[in-house]
């Protein structure tokens, strides 16, 4: 399963939300899983967009096809876009489910020292999964990798607050258990709550 990370930097809020919408027609193309974003709560002007399609297959004739006729909606909405595209290799629980009501997302993105990358795939499975999946209000998530030292965690919650008790109560003992400071040469993580409007259910 690949997962899509799509960045951009935006002038106009009301101008890019209504582009974004018209991505709706994501819905039915072969092999799209899902997409789902929001605005960055450290940085407003910064919207993130992330897209799940099952194999990279199906992607590759998206974006051979259909692609750029829904883009050209958009032209103009955004100053600056940065695309990245992960392969999964860890579900956590289960992928993040629909967008309902307040539900947020966590993004961390790590690159990690070579020779602790299998140390550090290892605890996401062991330590970090099942404590999350415990915390109530966990709605699930993935680990993907993109080149050789480049690590994304996705995480849906059901609210800032449901992931802010998850910290609280969690966090630290997991944090311990993990030991990540001897794993990540550089992190970066946003908070996003979702924009329900931009939600694309999966091709059925």
């Amino acid at each position: 399963m690949l997962l899509k990370w799509i960045r951009c930097a935006v002038g106009d809020r009301d101008l890019f939300d209504q582009g974004q919408q018209d991505w709706a027609d994501l819905q039915g193309v072969p092999g799209f899983l899902g997409q789902r974003g929001g605005w960055d709560t450290d940085a407003s002007s910064i919207a993130h967009i992330f897209g799940l399609w099952a194999e990279r297959g199906s992607y590759q004739a998206f974006m051979r096809g259909p692609h750029d006729l829904l883009a050209k909606r958009q032209v103009g909405t955004y100053t600056d876009i940065d695309v990245r595209v992960y392969e999964t290799l860890q579900i956590i629980g289960h992928s993040p489910g629909d967008v309902a009501g307040r539900e947020m997302l966590r993004v961390a993105r790590c690159e990690i020292y070579e020779p602790r990358i299998s140390h550090f795939t290892d605890v996401q499975a062991s330590v970090w999964n099942p404590g999350m999946i415990r915390a109530l209000g966990f709605q699930g998530g993935l680990f993907a990798r993109r080149d050789a030292n480049e690590f994304l965690v996705v995480t849906q919650w059901e609210s800032a607050e449901a992931h802010n008790e998850y910290r609280r109560e969690h966090f630290p003992r997991l944090h311990e258990r993990a030991e990540p400071t001897r794993d990540i040469q550089f992190m970066i993580g946003h908070k996003i709550p979702l924009e329900a409007a931009w939600y694309v259910p999966p091709t059925t």
